[in-house]
């Protein structure tokens, strides 16, 4: 199985991974977490995600990768991870309740009235079992949101004044839609009533990057999984900016804009920072080093339990000497953190 997952790891380029252990952690394990990982990454950005956004690159950089790389590296991410995330998933049944606010007393609207309704943007139609589906021509059509009546109400950000509807999925994963005026004025058409029944914003925080200003919304108690990009016309201007960088400056590890665009999201999240040396990243339970030779890279595997002590750490901007992998397992040795080492053997050819 390990040398199995080494093969499908060849994204990085990078063909073999040497063990090293601390605590319970074993290499097995570390690379199905390596795995798990990148899948709910890659869910959060491209599939679950409501509020995903496919990038399409400016004409003069079109040509400068594949544009598959999503697309190849969740496949990748599925082979062989389907049985381990049931039996996760069986250890914490309980995650999507455990500390959340659970939503009762939601309001009723009469499903009756309902119509369908064309606006600029959106197409909202009805589907039977309650829901309203909302579909993004920003997005190619596709569809956005689907909405189960008199079961979740629009949900208000006080500081902001955002406004969202969030299905909930649990353990960190969700579906969401901003309702801005537009969309607002559609499904009040649809559901022909004057108001949207509405709450305040529960169970989920919104943050914003303080480089570029773009927002984006966690779930509370599971922050590690950088949560989603509120994503508007410019915040896409800025992503695209970001991931132009990406590609002049690591030429050699990161190529394609799709690829680009994944390490933007990440960084304006707090989830990736560059470095001399490459490009670092924070997990839900892992680091990682990506070095800008497109080879010689590392990941950590540690207790998901001990992130927010680990992200504290990462966050900081004098910790010399933490492209090493070296530097973060002596860490987690003193502050007694199970962890796993998986290194990348260039020796061993591609």
């Amino acid at each position: 199985m390990f040398r199995r997952f080494l093969n499908e790891m060849k994204f990085l380029n990078v063909p073999l991974c040497i063990p090293y252990r601390i605590g319970k952690y074993s290499a097995t394990k570390a690379a199905l977490e390596v795995r798990k990982r990148w899948k709910e990454n890659l869910m959060q950005i491209n599939g679950i995600s409501s509020s995903a956004y496919k990038p399409e690159p400016s004409e003069n950089i079109k040509n400068m990768g594949s544009g598959r790389f999503e697309d190849t590296l969740l496949r990748k991410a599925n082979a062989g991870l389907d049985s381990y995330t049931r039996a996760e998933r069986n250890k914490i049944s309980d995650c999507g309740v455990y500390g959340r606010i659970l939503q009762v007393n939601m309001h009723t609207y009469d499903t009756r009235a309902t119509k369908e309704v064309e606006t600029e943007r959106y197409s909202i139609t009805w589907k039977p079992g309650g829901y309203l589906c909302i579909y993004d021509k920003e997005r190619g059509g596709n569809e956005a949101f689907r909405w189960k009546l008199n079961k979740d109400d629009v949900q208000v950000d006080e500081k902001t004044g955002l406004k969202f509807l969030i299905n909930d999925l649990g353990c960190g994963l969700f579906n969401m839609v901003v309702v801005d005026e537009e969309l607002e004025q559609g499904l009040k058409e649809a559901l022909d009533v004057s108001e949207l029944y509405e709450k305040p914003l529960v169970n989920f925080s919104v943050q914003q990057d303080q480089k570029t200003g773009i927002r984006y919304i966690t779930p509370n108690g599971f922050e590690s999984s950088g949560g989603q990009i509120i994503m508007d016309k410019e915040a896409r201007e800025k992503l695209d900016s970001l991931a132009k960088e990406y590609l002049s400056q690591y030429p050699n590890l990161v190529h394609s804009y799709e690829e680009a665009w994944f390490h933007a999201t990440f960084e304006v999240r707090g989830l990736t920072k560059r470095t001399s040396g490459g490009i670092m990243q924070i997990g839900p339970n892992s680091i990682t080093f990506l070095n800008k030779d497109g080879i010689n890279s590392w990941v950590c595997i540690f207790d998901p339990k001990r992130w927010k002590e680990v992200k504290e750490k990462f966050d900081r901007n004098d910790n010399a000497g933490e492209e090493s992998w070296e530097f973060w397992m002596d860490l987690f040795q003193v502050l007694k953190i199970d962890a796993s080492l998986l290194t990348f053997d260039s020796r061993d050819g591609n």
